[in-house]
């Protein structure tokens, strides 16, 4: 399981850490149902202009709602692909 923790503490929701939250969700029901938790948190202590995430042990500051899809893409994926065994080098 890929777990993804989202900052809703004030900062972090008044720069739209709801609208993160609900991009993530759709892009897990999509791509990875079952395979990625998503979770809120308050504040990482990184506060910047956007919202704090965190993908596993990977810090993201400073996240707009338009970079959600990439970062999944870029990171959540490869991680769940990891977990399950189903990286590029396994025949099935």
């Amino acid at each position: 399981m890929v777990t993804i923790t989202v900052c809703v503490g004030s900062s972090c929701f008044l720069r739209g850490a709801s609208q993160v939250i609900e991009s993530f969700r759709s892009l897990i029901e999509k791509e990875a149902p079952g395979m990625v938790e998503l979770k809120g948190s308050f504040c990482m202590e990184k506060c910047g202009n956007g919202v704090s995430v965190k993908i596993g042990d990977l810090i993201f500051a400073d996240l707009r709602v338009e970079d959600v899809e990439s970062v999944f893409r870029e990171h959540v994926l490869p991680a769940v692909e990891k977990k399950a065994g189903c990286g590029p080098h396994v025949h099935h």
